[in-house]
């Protein structure tokens, strides 16, 4: 195989994940380039923290899915849902990588941080695998200008 066949080096896959982000699809294109490249798999949890302003407003309110029946949406509600989606994740990746008997890292990063995010790609060559629908946000713009290789998948 000569130079320019050689497929690009990967040394990290970085899955980006929210609490709505199809989990299953976004795994079963991360294992696809892990069987070709042996890279390390690092998931991030990303945090949407419109959950904590929308709970500051003083006229949010939760209404129930099963009985119709409203309440106020506090701080501490928007604690325990965002808590509940992180652990929820984390479980499912986790079983995952387990049952492909993969290594996998786990982190929660806040969308604001794109310090981190930076950090992340910055250090290897890397592939971040992320739904769809984070492409708008400015987190992922300014990979595109770290010239980071980004994989959407939609669901």
């Amino acid at each position: 195989m000569t130079k320019s066949e050689q497929k690009p080096r990967v040394n990290r896959i970085v899955i980006a994940i929210t609490e709505l982000a199809p989990v299953q699809q976004i795994w079963r294109a991360a294992l696809q380039i892990l069987e070709e490249s042996g890279a390390e798999l690092h998931a991030l949890f990303v945090e949407d923290q419109r959950w904590h302003r929308a709970a500051s407003l003083p006229f949010t309110r939760e209404i129930s899915r099963v009985g119709g029946a409203d309440a106020k949406f506090t701080l501490q509600r928007a604690m325990e849902l965002h808590t509940a989606a992180i652990d929820r994740v984390q479980r499912q990746l986790r079983q995952l990588a387990a049952e492909a008997e993969r290594e996998l890292a786990f982190e929660v990063v806040p969308e604001s941080d794109q310090k981190r995010f930076r950090d992340l790609v910055a250090q290897a060559d890397c592939i971040v695998i992320a739904p769809g629908f984070l492409a708008n946000q400015p987190v992922f713009r300014e990979l595109q200008e770290l010239g980071c290789r980004i994989v959407l998948i939609e669901e």
